[in-house]
């Protein structure tokens, strides 16, 4: 897919740059507000005293957090002293990330499985999984905006 400002012709470095921030700050949108609808479960289960509460609780708050971490970053996109490749991949392993931790903490409040293991076999894996990609696209993308920051100020 070819960036909208490379087929216009206007290709500046701030309009390079805004779609990837476009793209960061949707998605972490999506991830916020899919923390915050958790907080009805969460509620439920402090009301009926019924579920997994610390579940709900954790799966509510990260998902808020890592949405606010990929709004930040998007925020700040146009700052970083990056090519586009590295810009790009920090974008994307943040998304993952999202929806990486997304898949984890509500499936895993929703079932009452953890996925810190792989074993047993089944949705254990599955959220096992969810949880490495979650992690490791949040390395991969702090690692990647803070060298940007770095680049940036040094």
């Amino acid at each position: 897919m070819v960036p909208l400002p490379i087929l216009l012709g206007r290709e500046n470095r701030y309009q390079m740059k805004s779609l990837p921030a476009a793209y960061l700050l949707l998605n972490g949108a999506i991830v916020i507000m899919a923390g915050l609808l958790l907080g009805f479960p969460l509620r439920c289960a402090i009301v009926k005293k019924k579920g997994d509460i610390n579940a709900w609780r954790v799966s509510h708050s990260v998902l808020v957090m890592d949405g606010l971490l990929m709004l930040v970053v998007g925020l700040t996109i146009p700052y970083l002293l990056l090519n586009r490749l590295a810009i790009w991949v920090l974008v994307w392993s943040l998304v993952a990330a999202g929806y990486g931790f997304l898949v984890a903490f509500t499936v895993g409040a929703w079932r009452g499985v953890r996925g810190l293991t792989a074993r047993p076999l089944g949705l254990n894996t599955i959220l096992f999984g969810a949880h490495i990609i979650g992690a490791f696209g949040s390395l991969v993308g702090i690692a990647i905006a803070t060298f940007g920051y770095l680049k940036a100020i040094l």
